[in-house]
């Protein structure tokens, strides 16, 4: 058995092995005998066919699966010896087998690199929001305008209002498709319009009609239209106001509330918050270790791993070749799950029972039915090795994060989810 490594792939070896002809014979013999146990050949009753005659009948495939059983053997003690951990099954050359030779061939394979994994001297910031009386309130008014209602008003319309219009369109003269509506409902500052076209209903009340010339962008999706200007009639029918339902028990019932009241449902809320900050903050800060991972650990990727992302990909998605961006973004991952496995491996960590249950558990709450979901989830083994991979995951980045330094920032909730105050109003 002789180990080699090519100079131009650090990830590859390459092992000859030499068999002696006494163990290709042993083999060979040994396989014939397996045959003849269950042989049905005509003339002669099961196992007590004779075995030139087997020999005859199966000795081509008894060869083979003599060289199989040998390979297999050989490649296996190779692997424990040398301590190598293959990535993927190994091309196997033959260059002589026969049963009176002796049989030689050549395993190729990858392995995973080794490497000790740096861990840099960093600090990183975490971002920490505390709920506010003022962010609960707000997400409360966004689920009341989730479900909110219109009733007609008789005056001019405004932005939050809900106009229903007729209107149609035409370019130089000439109406085109999709220019003609009837009884078109808009929301005032949805954005669903060109701009012209609802700034124009501004100020407009019911039974007014206007005239407004609304230029197409250059990059319109519509071809047909892109860069052209076109002439609008609009006729508004109808004009209503947003009305909130009342923040009262019966609300809070319509969310699934039925003790507590509005209190429980303030307070549920609050929860969900914090749990909501809490999933973010751990996630830019995840985000900033692993950043700081990668560059401190340029790992070589073998080929295979690659390959088999990419073709993960591709079929994930349904998509044919991937962009650079993407190749860049599989080996980027590729390369980060090198550091964390190998971390995992030599810190001998393992996935919680109790964290998967946990994890599995909050996956649950967004379903109606958390018991009926947990069920089917682990019912699958594919999906509960995703889970325990998760898991592991994140107890290597709790590994890490108490060999590095983390400071506390605080900010507001709506900075920690990256939106400003007066967008947190939905139309």
């Amino acid at each position: 058995m002789e180990l080699s490594i090519p100079t131009d792939a650090p990830l590859t070896r390459q092992i000859r092995f030499q068999v002696p002809a006494a163990e290709v014979a042993e083999h060979y013999r040994e396989a014939l005998r397996s045959k003849a146990k269950n042989a049905r050949i005509p003339g002669f009753r099961p196992g007590k066919v004779p075995m030139p005659v087997v020999e005859r009948q199966f000795g081509r495939q008894a060869l083979l699966d003599a060289i199989d059983t040998l390979i297999n053997e050989h490649y296996a003690k190779a692997l424990r010896s040398h301590e190598l951990r293959p990535v993927a099954r190994p091309e196997i050359q033959i260059e002589q087998g026969n049963i009176d030779q002796d049989l030689i061939f050549t395993a190729s394979l990858e392995v995973y690199p080794e490497f000790e994994p740096t861990i840099p001297r960093i600090t990183l910031k975490r971002q920490v929001a505390t709920i506010s009386d003022a962010d609960v309130d707000r997400t409360v008014t966004i689920m009341r305008q989730q479900r909110q209602s219109y009733q007609s008003v008789a005056r001019a319309a405004k932005p939050q209002d809900r106009v229903i219009l007729d209107f149609q369109g035409k370019i130089q003269g000439e109406p085109f498709a999709g220019g003609t509506m009837v009884d078109y409902p808009v929301l005032i500052g949805a954005g669903r319009l060109l701009p012209e076209m609802e700034n124009a209903l501004l100020g407009m009340v019911a039974g007014e009609e206007k005239d407004v010339a609304v230029p197409f962008p250059p990059d319109y999706p519509v071809a047909d239209l892109a860069g052209k200007t076109a002439d609008f009639h609009i006729l508004v029918k109808e004009i209503a106001e947003p009305i909130l339902p009342a923040l009262d028990a019966d609300f809070a019932k319509a969310l699934g509330i039925d003790q507590g009241g509005v209190d429980q449902l303030l307070q549920e809320v609050r929860e969900n918050l914090e749990r909501e900050a809490r999933r973010i903050s751990r996630q830019r800060l995840k985000a900033q270790l692993l950043d700081a991972m990668l560059e401190a650990n340029a790992v070589p990727v073998p080929k295979a791993l690659l390959e088999q992302e990419e073709q993960r990909q591709r079929q994930g998605q349904n998509m044919g070749d991937l962009t650079k961006e993407q190749q860049e973004l599989i080996a980027k991952r590729v390369r980060l799950g090198l550091i964390l496995t190998e971390i995992a491996r030599q810190q001998q960590l393992q996935p919680s029972p109790r964290r998967m249950e946990e994890t599995l558990l909050e996956m649950s709450e967004q379903y109606e039915n958390p018991r009926e979901f947990m069920a089917w989830y682990r019912k699958d083994r594919e999906r509960m090795e995703t889970l325990a991979s998760m898991v592991l995951e994140e107890q290597v980045v709790d590994w890490l994060l108490e060999r590095v330094t983390v400071e506390d920032e605080n900010v507001e909730f709506q900075e920690l989810i990256g939106r400003r105050l007066d967008e947190a109003r939905e139309v």
